[in-house]
């Protein structure tokens, strides 16, 4: 099985492969740069923009887009791709890097590209992007449009991106923490109705209330740190911890119906303390445990157990099922999920940001019909 959250290649590249000689490329940057059409056009272009070529290299960029993404100046992405200039996590997958991998083609810039080449009409779409720059996950969501441009004789195409990220972020909030929030207090209020009419004591009132009061606030620390790691903010608190206290506490905030769903395999025998943040992997390893009953049927169970691999401690949720190819290509993209408009599009995003930008690891999945689909975070290996 293939690991690390890329799964297997299926069938040839998504766009016709090749690249522009040198002497090509360079001809295509001269003309951008002395035609006074595309460089107006660049200018007066909404939001970022850049001219591609017929192989979808980068000839010219306006200033939003290279000083956003080339500091260093337009020089240093003239002749990528754009998924290679952004810092795409998928870029490097394919045979002929961006644009080859069975990723790509869900990338909504990439098919406004190839719509417009092969139409000479103008296209749109929504481009989802997750980078990871300066050691960090970064994700970004742009409205894409692409318009063809014909400069003596050569078809090109110019591509505008506007970022919409921050709109994204809102409508995720209004979605799902405020959804989370409401639902959380509708239930807080039914409960207590219903122990008030039941005559329940005191206590089992209290025990309700705090269970869905500690239900409410992992949402809110959830939420919370998934922004500061985004901004490389959130510093991990580093102790040592027992597998099975995470594991015990794991259980205890999935709670008995959800518990009941989790089979939990024996510790290796000997098990070493790990050196962790136990509070954001105890969040990395809900997320996948909530993920995995998710796409349970009816009656079945999630595994979760405990193991080291090459020195790294390890822990492994398993359900049963396999994902499809158009699930598994985008399942650690922010804003993508399977569960329509009930979706948070977080849940896989925040194991991948948390495991690996705060806590070093390494957060991955395997997907076959043989073995079900394996998500995994690796630790570092203990002190």
């Amino acid at each position: 099985m293939k690991e690390a959250g890329r799964p297997a290649q299926r069938g040839s590249a998504f766009a016709q492969p090749g690249r522009a000689t040198p002497d090509e490329l360079g001809e295509g940057v001269d003309l951008c740069h002395q035609d006074p059409v595309i460089q107006a056009v660049l200018e007066a272009a909404d939001g970022l923009a850049a001219v591609l070529n017929p192989q979808r290299q980068i000839l010219a960029m306006n200033p939003g887009l290279r000083d956003l993404f080339a500091p260093e100046g337009a020089g240093t992405c003239q002749g990528l791709r754009l998924g290679e200039a952004l810092g795409c996590v998928r870029a490097e997958e394919g045979p002929d890097g961006c644009g080859s991998s069975a990723a790509c083609q869900r990338c909504g810039a990439l098919a406004s590209v190839l719509a417009t080449q092969a139409s000479g009409d103008m296209a749109s779409g929504e481009c989802l992007l997750r980078l990871r720059r300066e050691g960090r996950h970064e994700a970004r969501e742009f409205a894409v449009r692409t318009l063809p441009l014909r400069v003596a004789g050569h078809a090109l195409t110019l591509l505008s991106l506007r970022d919409i990220s921050a709109q994204k972020r809102l409508e995720r909030l209004d979605r799902t923490f405020l959804h989370d929030l409401s639902r959380t207090l509708d239930g807080l209020k039914a409960s207590s109705e219903i122990m008030q009419q039941a005559g329940a004591g005191p206590a089992a009132v209290a025990e309700q209330i705090l269970r869905l009061a500690d239900t409410l606030k992992a949402e809110v620390d959830f939420n919370q740190w998934l922004q500061q790691a985004e901004r490389g903010d959130l510093r991990p608190d580093i102790r040592p911890v027992s597998p099975a206290v995470v594991l015990d506490e794991l259980a205890e905030r999935l709670g008995k119906e959800a518990a009941g769903r989790l089979i939990r395999l024996p510790l290796p025998e000997g098990a070493a303390l790990l050196h962790t943040d136990p509070a954001l992997l105890g969040r990395v390893l809900l997320n996948m445990v909530l993920n995995a009953q998710e796409a349970l049927p009816p009656g079945g169970q999630v595994r979760i157990w405990h193991e080291v691999r090459e020195g790294r401690p390890t822990f492994v949720v398993q359900n049963p099922g396999c994902m499809p190819g158009e699930v598994a290509d985008r399942v650690f993209q922010r804003s993508f999920s399977t569960k329509a408009a009930r979706g948070r599009g977080l849940g896989t995003y925040g194991m991948k940001v948390l495991g690996e930008s705060v806590l070093g690891g390494t957060v991955g999945f395997a997907t076959d019909w043989e073995e079900g689909t394996r998500f995994f975070i690796e630790l570092p290996p203990g002190i």
